[in-house]
Order: C-alpha cells, then sequence, then structure tokens
C-alpha cells in the first residue's frame, strides 16, 4: 500500500515556482525573450494620431486648399492633358504627404517611444538571422492553433465589440446634430461630420489604450511565469557561476581588500603596534569603559606588517618592538578578540610603558 510518506519529495523541485534570477532574466533578454504589449503600442500611437488629426485639421486644409487652387490654375480654360495630369498628381501626392505629416510624425514618436519603453533599445544579430524551424508545416501548423493564438483572437474579437460600442455610443450623443444634416449647409455639415470622426477615434483610442494597459500587465505576468526556475535549477547556477574557481578567488580577493581597508581604518584608534620588526605587526587598543582587556585591531605579516606599521607611524600610534610577544599575539588572538589571560601581565608592562611616554597616563590620571 502507498502511503503520502512513500512520495518522493524531489519531484517537487522539478517544479517552476521560483522567481527568475539576474543571470535568468539577462539571458532571456540577449535570446530576444521580453515582454511588451503590441496593442499597448499601437494604442498610444493611435491616440497620438488621433489628436494630432484634431488639433491639425486647419493647418491640413490650408495646404490642400491652396493646392488645389493652384493645380486648377496650371491650364486655366485649356483642355486637361497627360502633362497636366502628371503634375496635378505628383503636387497632389506631395501634398497630402506634407498635410499628413503632423499625423504621421506624432504616431511614429510615440509609438517608437512606448516601445523603447516596454523593452528598451537592444540590438541582437541573432535575432535577424534565419530560423529554419519556422519553415516547418508542423511547427507552423501548432503556432496557429496554439494557446497563444486563441488568445490573441479571442482578444481582437473583444477589441472589436468594445470599439464598435463606442462607436455607437458617440453617434448616438450626437444624432440630433447629425440629422440636421439634411437642412444644413455644405461647410456645416463637413463640420459636423468631421467632428464626429474625431471623436469617434478619440474615444475608440482611450479605450485601445486601456485595453493596452491590461494586455501589458498581462504580458508581464506571462513573462513572468515562463522565465520561473526550479530549485535545482537555481543550485546548478550557483555552482556553474560562485563555483567556478576563478569567481571564487576573485570574491576571496574582493573580500581580502575589504578587510584589509577596514583593519587599515582601525589602525590609528590603536594604542600601540608591536612589531617583530619587520615581518609581524599586531596593533592593540584598550578602552577601559568598554572592554575587559587590550582587544587586536589589526595584524599581519610582511607587506601588511609594513602597512601597520606605517599606518601608525603616519597617526603618531607608539610602534613597541618585541617579537616574542608579538607573536604570541599573532598567533593566538584573532582581529577583534581580546587577549588571552596569560598575556595580561606582558602587555599590561608594555601598555604602561606607551601611556608614561606619551603622557596618558597624567592625562587621565591613571
Amino acid at each position: 500500500m502507498t502511503t503520502y510518506m512513500d512520495i518522493d519529495l524531489q519531484l517537487f523541485s522539478a517544479e517552476k515556482k521560483e522567481p527568475a534570477t539576474p543571470k535568468r532574466r539577462q539571458m532571456a533578454k540577449e535570446k530576444g525573450q521580453v515582454f511588451a504589449s503590441q496593442d499597448l503600442t499601437s494604442a498610444i500611437s493611435m491616440l497620438c494620431a488621433a489628436f494630432a488629426l484634431k488639433y491639425s485639421t486647419r493647418f491640413s486644409a490650408e495646404i490642400i486648399g491652396k493646392k488645389a487652387a493652384q493645380i486648377w490654375s496650371y491650364y486655366p480654360g485649356s483642355p486637361w492633358g497627360i502633362e497636366w495630369a502628371c503634375k496635378a498628381l505628383n503636387d497632389a501626392v506631395i501634398t497630402l504627404i506634407l498635410a499628413s505629416l503632423p499625423i504621421m510624425t506624432a504616431a511614429l514618436v510615440f509609438g517608437t517611444m512606448t516601445s523603447m519603453f516596454q523593452v528598451g533599445f537592444s540590438f541582437r544579430t541573432n535575432l535577424i538571422l534565419p530560423d529554419f524551424k519556422r519553415l516547418n508545416p508542423l511547427e507552423g501548423f501548432k503556432r496557429i492553433f496554439s494557446k497563444r493564438s486563441l488568445e490573441g483572437l479571442a482578444k481582437s474579437i473583444l477589441k472589436i465589440v468594445l470599439v464598435g460600442l463606442v462607436g455607437w455610443n458617440t453617434l448616438k450623443n450626437t444624432w440630433p446634430q447629425l440629422a440636421g444634416l439634411l437642412v444644413a449647409d455644405l461647410p456645416q455639415s463637413v463640420n459636423i461630420v468631421w467632428t464626429s470622426i474625431e471623436n469617434i477615434l478619440i474615444n475608440s483610442s482611450i479605450l485601445l489604450v486601456l485595453i493596452g494597459v491590461v494586455d501589458y500587465l498581462f504580458e508581464w505576468w506571462e513573462f513572468e511565469k515562463s522565465i520561473m526556475m526550479t530549485r535545482q535549477e537555481i543550485i546548478e547556477e550557483f555552482k556553474d557561476t560562485e563555483g567556478k574557481p576563478e569567481v571564487k578567488q576573485a570574491i576571496r580577493q574582493r573580500q581580502r581588500r575589504v578587510a584589509m581597508s577596514r583593519m587599515m581604518q582601525d589602525v590609528p584608534s590603536a594604542d600601540v603596534v608591536l612589531v617583530n620588526p619587520t615581518h609581524y605587526a599586531v596593533a592593540l587598543r584598550y578602552d577601559m569603559a568598554k572592554d575587559a582587556a587590550p582587544k587586536v585591531v589589526a595584524k599581519g605579516t610582511d607587506q601588511v606588517a609594513f602597512r601597520i606599521r606605517s599606518v601608525a607611524e603616519q597617526s603618531d600610534v607608539f610602534v613597541f618592538e618585541d617579537p616574542v610577544l608579538t607573536q604570541s599575539i599573532y598567533w593566538a588572538v584573532d582581529i577583534g578578540e581580546m587577549i588571552p589571560e596569560e598575556l595580561y601581565e606582558a602587555v599590561a608592562q608594555v601598555l604602561a610603558y606607551v601611556y608614561h611616554v606619551s603622557g596618558k597616563l597624567d592625562a587621565e590620571g591613571i
């Protein structure tokens, strides 16, 4: 009979429940695996283009009107010919481009900014190389009927329905003005129709931006879920990075540099530095109010000993030569620890001498 205790708990380590590490995220980015909402980019481009259309209508109309009058004035009273038609077509195309320039610029600039905000700037040559796996018909068939494709289809249908409802509601609010088109003059009719189109575009764009924000959050959630790691993957990644000899060596070197810097910062606060005289150095500090015994604040051999002695001399810390006592403390006491009882008498004699020479005994009334 199988009980719950018989289940191999290692199976749970294969579940991807751990957040992705910085290295995993960097690898995903290098492969082009980033999250972004195309719906949000398109919606913001459309909204900015709609506002540009609304506020550049007069500018565009003036350009088109002037150019139209110029085209009709090419051959007044003359029959139209191929030369006139080619020149008119060329001017018309250029005029339309100039008239739509504010709209295209707004859509391009804000669309690019939205895309940059989502994924940043990244150029990867591996993304432009041909992927022959995409030529596989079976893989293409799977992509068509994949979960993501069905989700995209559902989003498209939802957007069409919602945009249709927004358009209908906008038209319903302008129904009285539209009903007056039958009795209005041409300029007034054009203004009513144009205003209705602008309102539909702007309201639909605002709705699409809201949908794009939701889609952005959904893409972020999907991306985070896709790059999640198992506990075993995290362990293996740690072994690959922290476990490498060169990485370990670099970490140890960095730790030694940090420890050395901190140790040298404590040397000026020492009461005395015991030396060998050249191969060993030990800095002692005794705070009678806090410590029960003198404490080692720095120690080292050879080059480190030389640096400790140099810092001590620069900081006017007394340097005392006692090879036996220096080596005894060096080998028996770690940095930050107090000296053992068997060395109390020898260290006390040194400190008494140092305090006497430096005048500290008289200053503190000891």
